[in-house]
């Protein structure tokens, strides 16, 4: 049976929106589609997209830490802190930098910081992108906002370039911690390259490179996407007997005799507000729940 549903990983190619890409499926899958999270143009690589019925899923995704491998040049900085940008003011002499001591710098940006976004981002202002007011010549000032960054590691410098990875939390723009690092160091600097290699535990192992996405057979395609039940490999699983399926059908509370089996995710035991999926008997994906207490389920995203 053909899939009709599920959750595909591209490997967005340079030069394209997040959109681009979502368009792109939606014509070439002939479903709906959406992605989890949007990535800059310039920048490369996992860009979740949910498919027909799963889109319902999405918004479970958009917390979901992700890894960049990303270059920071230095010697000057732009009003897009990406290489994007206009600088802003004429290139400067970089003195010379070990790995050890920009190591000691880019650490301290590691855990919970207070970040401020960029004025072209698309964070909102009033229901308008910040870039499009931006680029009409407003002044925008962002608030600051409380991201994590997990780690930062394999750091290289190469005369004016630093090469690293960041693990970070959803929010986070590494274009800002590529200007911050830049002060910290005393000298101008921006993101030249951004490439994410994953987001939670979808990486670009499993990716589906743009040839392969406009090239390929659209069946192929299918294919390569991961079905619903796939898609949260760290939650509590909970298989329903016939009864429990019936319950969701409608519209009720899932008891603990409507569940055949209960299976642990890859964190702790779940406690009451964590999301389960729910299975039917034979595997496939039925609904994202909420524990309650004394074990019972509130279906909130039924895919029927």
């Amino acid at each position: 049976m053909s899939r009709t549903s599920g959750m595909l990983v591209v490997d967005k190619p340079p030069g394209m929106t997040s959109h681009d890409v979502v368009q792109k499926v939606r014509r070439q899958l002939r479903c709906r589609a959406g992605h989890t999270g949007t990535l800059d143009p310039r920048a490369t690589g996992v860009l979740l997209i949910c498919l027909g019925k799963a889109t319902r899923l999405a918004r479970f995704l958009q917390q979901a830490d992700k890894v960049y491998e990303c270059v920071i040049r230095l010697g000057w900085a732009t009003d897009t802190y990406d290489a994007d940008g206009e600088a802003l003011a004429e290139p400067v002499p970089v003195p010379e930098l070990d790995a050890e001591s920009v190591s000691v710098v880019l650490g301290e940006f590691v855990g919970e910081i207070e970040q401020i976004p960029p004025a072209y981002s698309a964070k909102k202002i009033r229901g308008q992108p910040a870039y499009k007011r931006a680029r009409r010549g407003e002044v925008v000032v962002h608030e600051p906002v409380s991201v994590t960054v997990y780690g930062i590691r394999d750091v290289q410098v190469d005369g004016a370039e630093i090469r690293c990875v960041v693990h970070c939390s959803t929010g986070t723009y590494v274009r800002t911690l590529a200007k911050d690092a830049g002060e910290r160091l005393g000298i101008p600097a921006h993101l030249a390259e951004l490439r994410r290699v994953s987001v939670g535990s979808f990486g670009l192992e499993s990716a589906v490179t743009w040839e392969e996405l406009v090239q390929g057979d659209p069946e192929e395609s299918w294919q390569r996407a991961l079905d619903p039940a796939a898609m949260f490999p760290d939650w509590a699983t909970a298989v329903l007997n016939d009864t429990g399926v019936g319950v969701v059908a409608n519209g009720g509370v899932i008891e603990p005799n409507g569940v055949e089996e209960r299976r642990r995710g890859s964190g702790d035991d779940p406690s009451h507000g964590d999301w389960v999926r729910v299975l039917r008997p034979d595997g496939s994906f039925l609904a994202a729940a909420e524990l309650l207490p004394g074990g019972m389920l509130q279906p909130r995203v039924v895919l029927g």
